[in-house]
């Protein structure tokens, strides 16, 4: 009996269960955000909110996939605790600066879209947004921080301040009768801001030039193809998102929205995926080259997108229940926008596999192209789609794209010699 209590003491303290449990926060936390701002806003309201959310996610989705991405993984690759606190001071450098040149650009960007639109007072909401889009960006880099130097623990605490604070201050403002776009970006800023402030300050962060250099000069080749790609990925949904905004209207960006919300759980096992695979990939790949990370991603992948058609095969069936209970009957008009999103998340689960593969060996070609292919699927049906369809119109692009991306990637993983000399055996940087 001792032995039990004390294997499950263990396993609630391992990296992956509190890996795991972080992810069920933060997805937790965000689902709970969706439905009170959906009530607290109104579904126009929120489609404008879900416009700056979108620009803010793109700022991050560029961090990911630069900096963060490359991060864990090489980090993950570093044979020794001093190698690897060497790179991530490095990292911590460039992100500095990245964050400092996405912020500005994404005010930018929003300032123009919104002289566009001729939106009366508008503009009232770049501060806050300016505030939002610095405070989450570093907040999310300092959460793979964690992952990459194995401080599962840390992360969670930090996104406990940060996400679940977040959930608290947007109540009170509902409650108060606050809650507008403008508190709701300052909601935020605020818990992102002070997540990161105290979590920098216990890790004592900083860099030197040279350590950036060093960094940079490691991760450069990995992380622009990873970058180019993810903003091409960003085009197949969230660039979908803002053309049938622009076509249908704000209210169709914020139904698409709010169905997204309803799978947002699943996100769990996705962003935990993304925190906790390039590690054990790498770890693979050092035991057994190619053939074995290989084999490794392909159980993982098979199992997982298995448990994932079950799960969705079945909220199908209750599609505009689920959107009845949590928004109202509003959203019922939606049911077929969801089901086409549990399909959309669906067909991403194998893909992230070989991306995972195609980032630990240092082969990111791949993931470069298959994104082209998806962003000219993606941008060629969407206006005719929303045109024809309206907010189904998105969902129909997006899915047709990953559809596209899934069978450039497979293609690829089936015609890679397994049996090749492993390519990063003996090359832990």
């Amino acid at each position: 009996m001792n032995r039990r209590i004390t294997s499950l003491f263990q396993f609630g303290r391992s990296r992956r269960s509190l890996t795991i449990l972080d992810q069920a926060l933060v997805s937790g936390s965000n689902f709970i955000t969706g439905i009170i701002l959906v009530r607290g806003l109104g579904l126009v309201e929120f489609g404008r909110f879900t416009i700056a959310y979108v620009i803010l996610l793109l700022a991050n989705s560029v961090q990911l996939s630069f900096i963060s991405s490359p991060m864990i993984t090489l980090g993950s690759l570093c044979t020794t605790t001093e190698e690897r606190r060497h790179f991530v001071r490095g990292i911590f450098g460039v992100q500095m600066i990245f964050c400092a040149i996405s912020s500005v650009l994404a005010v930018i960007g929003t300032a123009v879209y919104v002289s566009v639109r001729h939106r009366t007072g508008a503009m009232g909401f770049l501060l806050p947004f300016a505030s939002a889009v610095v405070a989450f960006l570093m907040q999310d880099w300092l959460r793979r921080y964690y992952f990459t130097v194995g401080k599962a623990a840390a992360s969670l605490w930090n996104d406990v301040i940060s996400y679940l604070g977040q959930v608290v201050v947007l109540c009170v403002l509902w409650w108060a009768h606050r809650l507008t776009l403008n508190t709701a970006l300052w909601s935020i800023a605020v818990t992102s801001g002070a997540a990161f402030t105290l979590g920098a300050m216990l890790e004592r962060l900083g860099c030197t030039r040279k350590e950036t250099r060093e960094s940079w000069r490691q991760a450069h080749a990995i992380s622009i193809d990873l970058g180019i790609a993810n903003q091409l990925q960003w085009l197949v949904y969230q660039g979908a998102m803002l053309i049938g905004a622009g076509v249908a209207g704000a209210q169709a960006a914020g139904g698409v929205r709010a169905t997204q919300n309803i799978v947002g759980p699943v996100n769990v096992a996705y962003q935990a995926m993304e925190n906790i695979v390039p590690v054990r990939a790498a770890e693979e790949m050092k035991r057994g080259g190619l053939q074995r990370v290989s084999a490794f991603l392909f159980r993982f992948g098979s199992i997982g997108f298995i448990a994932l058609l079950v799960f969705f095969s079945v909220a199908a069936m209750f599609s505009r229940q689920f959107l009845s209970f949590f928004y109202g009957r509003q959203l019922h008009a939606y049911a077929a926008v969801l089901d086409l999103q549990m399909l959309y998340f669906l067909l991403t689960w194998p893909i992230r596999q070989v991306t995972f593969l195609f980032r630990t060996i240092k082969r990111t070609r791949p993931i470069l192209i298959g994104s082209v292919v998806a962003a000219v699927v993606s941008l060629a049906l969407v206006y005719p789609a929303v045109r024809g369809f309206g907010a189904v119109g998105i969902m129909l692009a997006a899915v047709a794209a990953q559809t596209g991306n899934l069978a450039y990637m497979l293609f690829i993983w089936v015609r890679m010699p397994k049996a090749q000399s492993p390519l990063l055996e003996t090359q832990p940087e």
